[in-house]
Formats: C-alpha cells, structure tokens, sequence
C-alpha cells in the first residue's frame, strides 16, 4: 500500500510538470504582450501628460499679460483646457481637450463667466466647465490629472518651464517618464509625485518622507547628500508656513559649516584689500606730490601701484557684487565673466610689474651703460602688453569650453595654467636676477662704498622681501591641503591674508618705509616748523611796532 501510494504521488507530479511546461510558452507570450501594451499605454500617458504642461505654460503666459481692472474672467487651466479671457456675463466655449495627437476628441467645452467677472463655481466652490459633449471620458484620465495637479502645484513656484533651462531639462524630462510609468505599490492615502523644479519625489505613503539625492547642477550643494520632502497623514506634500506653498527641504544640502566659513573669508577678502586700496592710494599720491621722486626707478613703482590699486579694486567689486549673490553666478551674465577676466588681467600686471622691478634693478647692476629712458618702453610692453595676451588667449579658450564657462567662470579650471605657468616663470626669472644681483652688489661694495651702490643695496633688499610674500599663493597652490580638512581652513586664512594685503605691504616697503619719501617728509616737517616760527616771529615784531608807534 505504501509503495502504491507513492507511485501515484510521483504520477500526479509528473502530469502537473508536463502542464506547466505545455503552458509555459503561452504564460511568457500573455506577459510579453501585457509589458508591450503596459509600454504603449505609458508612452500615451507620458505624451498626454507633457502636453497639457505645455498647455498650462501657455495659459500662465496669457493670464500674466491679463489686465484685472477691467471686469472680464482671467485665462484659466483647469487640467483639460487653457479657457481664454472671456467677457463678464458671456459664456466661453473651446474645443473639447485631445488626450494627445494618437486620439482626437469632438465636442465643445463650456464655461460660464459670471457678471462679477468670476468662473462660475460649484457647491464646494470649485470652478466648473460643462465637457458633457465631449466624445472622450475624463474618467480614464484621472489618473494623469491628479498627476498633473501635483505638477502644476510645484511649478507655480517658477519663473519659466523647467524645460527652458538647459541643466534642468535633462531632469525633468526623465521625471515625467519615471513618474507615469511607476504604479504605486501600496494601499490607502499617497502623496503624489512630482517634479519640484530640482528634483523628482515619487508617490509616498502618507505619513512617510521621501528622499532625493541633492542635484548636483546647484552652485554650493553636495551631490553625496540627501534632500527631502515630508508627506502629511493626509495625503498631501508639506506646505511652509510661511509661503503656504508646497515645500522640499534642500538645507541638508549645504554644509552650514563650511558656508559660514566661506563667508567669514570673503570677509577678509574685502577688509584686506580695501586696507591695501587705501594705502596704496596714498602712497601713489606721495609719489606725484613730490617733484623730486620723478625718476625711472618710481615711475616703475607708480605703474605697479597703479596695478595694485585697479586689481584691488576690481576684487572688491568681484567680491561684494559676484561671489556674495548666488543668483548672479547662476545667470552667468557677460558681465560678471568681463569682469573676471579683468580682475584676473591687473592680477596677471601686478606679478609682471614686480618682475620689471627685478629687471630694472638686474639691468642696472649687470649692464654699466642702459639707457633708462628706452628701457622702461619694454617694461610697459611687459607690464601692460603682455598680460592682455595672456588673458585673451585663456579667456578665448575658456569661453570655448562650455563646462568651463558656467558660474561667472568662479571654479577652478586647468585653463588657469595658461595664466599661472607665465607668473610661475617670471617669478623664477626674478629669482634668479635678484642672485645676480646680489653677487654683482657684494663685489661692488668691496670696491667702492659709494652713494649709488648703497641705495641700490636697499632697493635690492625691498625686492628681496616682497618677493617671496608676493608668490606666496601660486608657490603653495599645487600643495593644497584636501577639501574639508583642518589643514584647508589654516591654508585658506593664509592665502586670503598674503593676497589681500600683497598691495599694502609694497605701499609700506616701497613707500612708507623708503628712506628717500621718510627724509623729504622730515624735510619739509622741518621747513613747515622753520616757516610757522618765521610767522610767529614776524606776527611778533609787527605787534611791539604798532605799540611803539601808538606811545
């Protein structure tokens, strides 16, 4: 009995195999049609869908331009039809809404404008169309409607269509594919997805949070990190109790910490650099003030002056006006990228200006007889000439990389080379006259301590201390510490410190501290003093005159 029990066990399985097997081929071909239909329906879907946005921007586009004195009912979408601007008291008729090119509609939709110039409302005050001759059911895109809604409440928060912007275009259009073609997979109250201008949440749960990946086409944000949207028990998206608008909230974003660190940086920028234009301002009219300073030597320190008062100004402006206002580096306008490109010339003429200063010192040391006069025609080829080469040549590059000129051209780029290498080697080239120089010197103050030789000494050592603190920042450049680290926040205060204050250091070396500018102000304190004595003097004798004149 056993042994028959199980034969009949084995024969039964063996009869249910061969079944599944028979209708195998048929189950896969069912499900091979099911998935093409599932295909087509949400290519229909997803077609209809893009077609009524486009439908609500053209009607948002025709009410903005609707003039509300005047008693008529605004341009209007209700999901299916744009109803146009229509006369108080007059009824509005469109043809009836076609749920995309494949399937076309006949009918006509109503809608009643009342007298006050109000769409006629229901019980429930909610704005009404009559679509009874329409030869299409609503009914079978309800689905896409609430969907639409959901979009629609998203993108009254925008200025244009999400598709108009070129980093935002790519996002939305696989929003809206991933959007109709995924079906809730849970029961009772949901969310519904949608596009918020940034990034696409997907139908949630009531009472859950949804979470996105922050875009990584947003100035500042960290694409490692996560945003989110929080849905309501009801079934609704969050609304900010402040706009009353649905809201996703994107400050996980940002590091707060590393934002106010920013801040405090750009700070010091605008304080260095305003310091070093005050001093240098002064410094340059010292310069013009005294008749006797005109010579080659200060004209050089004028013109590299000059350069440090304009690169001092363009970087204030660079800095208050550009890098403070996210929204100017997110338009990119043509005039923040002049602008970069001209602070980054008088940047490029302060280092080729300090390198005439090696060169005019080098030139006079070296060579006995040089005719200052023609010389200083090449120093203002190098200082003024050349860095306008150099900056037409990696602004032409740059502009030509679209990657490249995006955010008022404020990232780093490998296109800088074309500016830092030049500096590099002009720096290098500095270096290596000032040796010379200090060779020629050392052997000239054997033979003779004269007048000439000493002041040269101290214009040699005023270029030997600018010169390292003014490469500073492209020296340790290629050495800088990781993003994030400890290092990075004592790399950032010394270079903003070293570059900010780079033209009030040569306003103090050059000019306060010269010997030659410190003697003519004790000269003429002394002749000031000499001259206010003499009045007293005079004022004096005048007075004892007119009293012995008066006995």
């Amino acid at each position: 009995m056993f042994i028959f029990r199980n034969t009949k066990t084995i024969f039964y399985m063996f009869i249910s195999l061969y079944f599944v097997k028979s209708l195998q081929p048929h189950t896969d071909k069912i499900t091979k049609s099911e998935r093409e239909y599932q295909e087509q329906k949400n290519k229909l879907n997803e077609e209809f869908l893009l077609q009524q946005i486009d439908l609500y921007w053209e009607c948002r586009q025709i009410a903005n331009q609707f003039n509300n004195n005047e008693i008529f009912c605004p341009a209007i979408f209700d999901g299916w039809i744009c109803w146009n601007v229509t006369k108080a008291g007059h009824q509005a008729s469109m043809p009836c809404p076609s749920p995309g090119q494949h399937k076309r509609s006949t009918g006509t939709a109503l809608k009643n404008c009342l007298s006050n110039g109000q769409w006629e409302t229901n019980y429930k005050e909610e704005e009404i169309a009559n679509y009874d001759s329409c030869s299409f059911d609503l009914n079978e895109y309800s689905g896409i409607q609430k969907r639409l809604k959901a979009l629609i409440e998203n993108f009254s928060n925008l200025d244009k269509p999400p598709q108009d912007n070129s980093k935002l275009s790519t996002a939305y259009e696989q929003c809206i594919k991933r959007l109709v073609s995924t079906s809730k997979t849970f029961t009772g109250e949901y969310c519904t997805g949608t596009f918020d201008g940034w990034s696409c949440w997907n139908d949630t749960p009531a009472g859950d949070i949804a979470y996105s990946t922050c875009p990584d086409f947003i100035l500042g944000f960290l694409p490692d990190r996560y945003a989110y949207k929080i849905c309501n028990s009801d079934g609704t998206w969050y609304r900010h109790p402040v706009t009353n608008k649905t809201w996703s909230n994107y400050t996980t974003c940002v590091d707060r910490e590393d934002l106010l660190f920013r801040q405090k940086i750009n700070k010091l920028y605008i304080a260095g650099y305003s310091v070093s234009l005050v001093a240098l301002l002064i410094s340059l009219a010292i310069f013009f003030y005294f008749p006797s300073l005109q010579c080659i030597r200060i004209t050089i320190h004028k013109n590299l002056f000059f350069s440090f008062i304009m690169n001092n100004m363009t970087w204030i402006i660079w800095y208050t006006e550009v890098v403070q206002h996210v929204e100017v580096l997110e338009a990119n306008n043509i005039e923040c990228q002049i602008l970069h490109i001209v602070v980054h010339y008088f940047l490029v003429c302060n280092y080729f200006w300090m390198f005439c200063e090696g060169l005019h010192l080098h030139t006079l040391m070296v060579f006995a007889f040089v005719q200052e006069n023609k010389i200083f025609k090449w120093f203002c080829v190098i200082g003024w000439v050349l860095p306008l080469i150099l900056i037409t040549i990696y602004s032409t590059v740059r502009a030509s990389i679209s990657k490249e000129a995006v955010y008022c051209w404020i990232e780093e780029s490998p296109t800088f080379y074309i500016i830092t290498v030049p500096v590099c080697i002009s720096m290098l080239l500095n270096v290596i006259f000032l040796v010379n120089i200090v060779r020629v010197l050392v052997t000239k103050l054997r033979a003779a301590n004269s007048p000439e030789t000493h002041q040269t000494k101290k214009a040699v050592r005023a270029t030997l201390i600018l010169l390292p603190l003014l490469g500073l920042h492209y020296l340790v450049t290629p050495f800088r510490p990781d993003p994030g680290t400890r290092g990075e926040v004592v790399y950032e205060i010394i270079a903003t410190i070293v570059t900010s204050f780079q033209g009030f250091c040569v306003a103090l070396i050059f000019c306060f501290f010269n010997g030659e500018v410190v003697a003519l102000w004790k000269k003429k304190w002394m002749r000031s003093r000499l001259n206010r004595g003499k009045d007293m003097r005079v004022s004096y004798a005048a007075t004892t005159l007119s009293e012995v004149t008066e006995v």
